[in-house]
């Protein structure tokens, strides 16, 4: 066997890859309603409802009933909550190309396509508590990461603006 046959091919640099350079997925932090979570809600339903049932037999009717309506509300409010899909952002550097796809809490997707060579990163923040990430395509801004936390957006950052400048490189 040949030296060459054990190495793995390259693709040549005029090929396109359908591989990805660099991807990133930002998701909305999600916590499921643990067994605790849901007991203590139990427990302050039945708080509720026997804190209504004194009213009620003391002739005012109507605080029982408002208070199941509250409870009812907060109840079809947490299994809307949970039925609803979680909002992410995907990026990818495929090649000359900056792909960033987003899915939001209906299910609906977008696609934007910018070049990467001529793509920037902008950062703004206005105090520390907050922190935004653009990316800049002439006038065109598209800001991502918009459902994480200002912290996480800012450890983003310079990942994304290390990929950028190592794909404007590889192009």
């Amino acid at each position: 066997m040949s030296a060459d046959a054990s190495r793995p091919s390259r693709p040549s640099p005029w090929e396109t890859s359908t591989e990805a350079a660099f991807e990133m997925r930002l998701v909305a932090p999600r916590s499921p309603f643990s067994l605790e979570g849901k007991l203590l809600l139990g427990g302050a339903a039945f708080a509720a409802i026997l804190v209504s049932l004194r009213f009620l037999l003391l002739g005012a009717w109507p605080v029982l009933v408002f208070s199941i309506l509250d409870l009812g509300g907060l109840a079809v409010a947490l299994i809307l909550f949970r039925k609803r899909q979680v909002p992410e952002e995907c990026l990818r550097i495929r090649g000359d190309r900056l792909e960033l796809t987003r899915i939001d809490h209906h299910g609906r997707r977008t696609e934007i396509v910018l070049p990467v060579f001529w793509t920037r990163l902008e950062t703004g923040s206005r105090s520390e508590l907050d922190f935004e990430l653009w990316l800049v395509l002439r006038r065109e801004r598209h800001r991502i990461g918009r459902f994480v936390s200002a912290a996480e957006r800012r450890a983003v950052a310079p990942r994304l603006q290390a990929a950028l400048r190592a794909a404007r490189c590889f192009s």
